[in-house]
């Protein structure tokens, strides 16, 4: 389907939604927005409270725990074997070489981690919400295709309104089960967040895992915890060895340095994408809206025929615009915040990259664990903007229509 398809089917999409966001509409009985709600998949997720870490549980308790996984071991290992490649790369002079060189070693590094690490419950929301989209696309097909079955059928296969409404009936059972689920696996991953020092709300989390840009968010903060795990299984090893071996502490140098080239790349994947495929798709959407809102008034010149549905018209129209223009501000605020992250991680992978070439006493390498140690803590608090406008009740619903049809 073209993307122009797709932006004129958002329309009918994101009507219902709009119908809870329409200041006209909220004079609407409370038994019909439940049903709105219910036929949009709604849930309620802004009502969990953000949970902290256990009292019991500091974050070297955590980190400790989490270095003795056999995930983390497949990553040690694949980020060893990748710094024994940056060994010969900074030991070339050919600049266009070494870039060239760079950048494959740290896809290859982007790679191994996206493969290897990742919050479990996070992975497992995908797979639910994916799951969750197919189910609610089949619901809707079925009760659009209900009223032109027959009332009953004397063949034994044939569908029939009886058959179609336990199919929907079934249909809802599994959104319900399905959304039971993902509400259970939001909580965990908001408890996973917060423990590793992850500050993020049920609200912004709700976010993240609804709009455009929260897929590549909520990878990097997975990268920023691999990016400790590995800074405390470094500093373990440094003090547990019995004398100073420069060759294998270089190695451990190059294996952060492995991890903050991917984790700067990651950054830059996240703003291509917003500046390359989300704010370019908004502007299509709002230029459509635009134009369904010029025939709409066209039409109320021309005859006053239709007017409740062309008045309804508008407000949709006008509400689409409006929620463009708060995407917008949000996607572009977000690639503020990357950029200026990128600008703390590119200063990390510089005093990296100069250590990996100088280290020579124990001493210097051990000043760089506790410098990054500190620049990682703010790293790895980077939270998306507050995007309090989209986070009006009235709106996002609606705001969910626009994040699916982008995330396409």
């Amino acid at each position: 389907m073209s993307f122009f398809r797709k932006t004129m089917f958002l329309i009918p999409c994101i009507a219902l939604a709009l119908l809870t966001g329409c200041v006209a509409i909220q004079e609407t009985t409370a038994g019909s927005l439940a049903i709105i709600k219910e036929k949009m998949g709604g849930t309620d997720a802004t009502s969990s409270p953000a949970l902290a870490p256990l009292p019991s549980q500091n974050m070297e308790e955590v980190l400790e725990s989490e270095i003795e996984t056999n995930k983390f071991t497949q990553i040690w290992h694949g980020m060893d074997e990748l710094a024994s490649d940056y060994d010969d790369v900074l030991a070339g002079n050919d600049k266009s070489w070494f870039g060239r060189r760079t950048k494959k070693l740290t896809e290859s590094a982007l790679k191994l981690i996206a493969s290897k690490a990742g919050i479990e419950s996070y992975e497992k929301i995908l797979d639910l919400q994916d799951k969750l989209t197919e189910a609610e696309q089949k619901k809707a097909e079925l009760t659009a295709s209900r009223l032109g079955y027959p009332v009953s059928s004397l063949n034994p296969l044939a569908m029939t309104r009886e058959k179609c409404d336990k199919q929907i009936q079934e249909t809802q059972e599994n959104i319900d089960a399905l959304n039971v689920e993902i509400k259970k696996q939001t909580t965990i991953l908001l408890h996973d967040l917060n423990r590793h020092g992850q500050v993020v709300d049920a609200k912004h989390l709700k976010y993240l895992l609804t709009a455009a840009g929260g897929d590549d968010i909520m990878s990097m903060m997975n990268l920023a915890i691999i990016l400790k795990q590995v800074q405390y299984a470094i500093g373990k090893q440094i003090k547990a060895a019995s004398q100073f071996n420069g060759a294998q502490l270089q190695r451990y140098v190059g294996i952060q340095l492995v991890l903050l080239l991917a984790y700067e790349q990651a950054h830059v994947v996240a703003m291509d994408n917003i500046q390359k495929k989300y704010l370019p798709r908004l502007l299509e959407i709002r230029k459509n809206a635009e134009a369904n809102l010029q025939e709409t008034n066209e039409l109320r010149q021309s005859s006053t025929e239709g007017e409740n549905y062309l008045v309804q018209n508008v407000r949709i129209s006008e509400n689409t615009i409006k929620i463009a223009d708060q995407y917008r501000t949000a996607l572009e605020e977000m690639c503020s915040n990357l950029e200026k992250s990128r600008g703390k991680v590119q200063r990390n992978v510089a005093i990296t990259r100069n250590t990996f070439k100088t280290v020579s006493t124990g001493a210097s390498l051990l000043k760089l664990i506790q410098d990054s140690s500190q620049d990682y803590s703010e790293l790895v608090s980077f939270n998306p903007p507050l995007l309090d406008t989209i986070y009006s009740d009235q709106m996002m619903e609606a705001f969910q229509q626009v994040s699916a049809q982008l995330k396409k």
